[in-house]
């Protein structure tokens, strides 16, 4: 069993899925699995049921991660999303956690590192609304939480004729966070100029050291967001923010060597500017304390990084080895939070 996750949360974890079990799901992974790696789908199931009850292993994280690939000193080295779930749920405070969570809180709190404008509709006149969309043709419209992309909208104020029914349309969507466009580096727009491409980090403050557990580059294909639900895919990043390896959806069966539409190279990448992104994440992961284990998605502009947003739960990303050959994962640069939730588990 793995130690990171406590044998009470552990227990609590198994009973809740017992209760909901429905085998057509992990069975319709096993059989995808089966089809696709040429595995036998009753020894998957077997084999992944064992690793949901016994090593914190969704069955999703499964499939992802090509667990069935791998032996199980390999799968040891993965973190998962119940492991990630227990860390953001042991470290960060429940109540902080929604400065991050609520957008408009967040661009309150981290104005100094967000560097780009922005509007709260319900708390704005009619008048700032025209002055904003003055300055700012393009305008992103958010929903304040939402996750994976979902509520991030892109429109052209050309297109509009009527601003002020325009305004009670999007906050009747829910979409009352306005942000300023974000001018990317030359660099990445070579890969995607239709998208922001950003970087997820994440990052673990110990009180007096910011450590980089993780890092990701996303790629758009032209939507208004670089997220899997847009179409977008990811390759893993080393300690110098270097590519290694192509890059996957960890979705579905995909690799990624260069850009499907630009034909840049993705195995080459280098996150432009890396050096100031690592400075810019040591200040920024020091502003919340009481939330020191977050994934924080960075845009690089031409004069240095933006931060995007920052999510308490830092989401899973890793490696897998049908699209990169690569047999090992994150777990082992996550020690120093692994550690940290340990020592919190054990004075409670």
């Amino acid at each position: 069993m793995s130690p990171a996750v406590a044998p009470v949360r552990r227990l609590k974890y198994f009973v809740s899925r017992l209760a909901s079990f429905n085998l057509s799901r992990p069975w319709g992974f096993a059989k995808q699995i089966a089809e696709e790696q040429g595995k036998w789908a009753p020894g998957v199931l077997a084999d992944m049921m064992i690793w949901a009850a016994f090593h914190d292993t969704a069955y999703i994280d499964f499939y992802e991660a090509d667990f069935a690939l791998l032996t199980k000193k390999e799968r040891k080295t993965f973190m998962t999303a119940l492991v990630q779930h227990h860390l953001a749920d042991t470290l960060n405070d429940p109540v902080d956690v929604l400065i991050l969570e609520n957008k408009i809180s967040f661009h309150k709190r981290f104005a100094e590192y967000a560097r780009r404008e922005w509007l709260d509709l319900e708390n704005s006149t009619l008048a700032d609304f025209q002055g904003f969309a003055q300055r700012h043709p393009v305008i992103i419209a958010k929903t304040p939480v939402g996750r994976e992309g979902k509520g991030v909208f892109r429109y052209d104020m050309a297109e509009v004729a009527d601003a002020e029914a325009f305004r009670a349309e999007l906050i009747s969507k829910g979409q009352t966070l306005l942000e300023e466009p974000i001018v990317q580096h030359p660099y990445l727009a070579e890969y995607c100029a239709g998208t922001v491409n950003t970087t997820r980090v994440a990052t673990f403050f110990d009180g007096e050291k910011v450590h980089i557990l993780m890092g990701a580059q996303k790629f758009g294909r032209g939507s208004v967001s670089d997220q899997f639900t847009w179409g977008g895919f990811f390759t893993m990043l080393d300690e110098n923010g270097r590519s290694f390896g192509p890059g996957h959806t960890g979705k579905h069966v995909s690799k990624y060597e260069t850009h499907p539409e630009s034909g840049k190279s993705i195995v080459d990448f280098q996150v432009p500017m890396w050096d100031e992104v690592v400075a810019f994440l040591d200040r920024a992961a020091r502003e919340l304390p009481t939330v020191p284990y977050v994934g924080w998605d960075i845009a690089v502009g031409p004069d240095g990084p933006i931060l995007v947003e920052g999510n308490w739960t830092p989401g899973l990303y890793e490696t897998r080895v049908s699209a990169t050959g690569i047999r090992t994962g994150s777990r082992a640069r996550h020690k120093p939070v692994l550690d940290a939730a340990a020592s919190a588990s054990s004075r409670r």
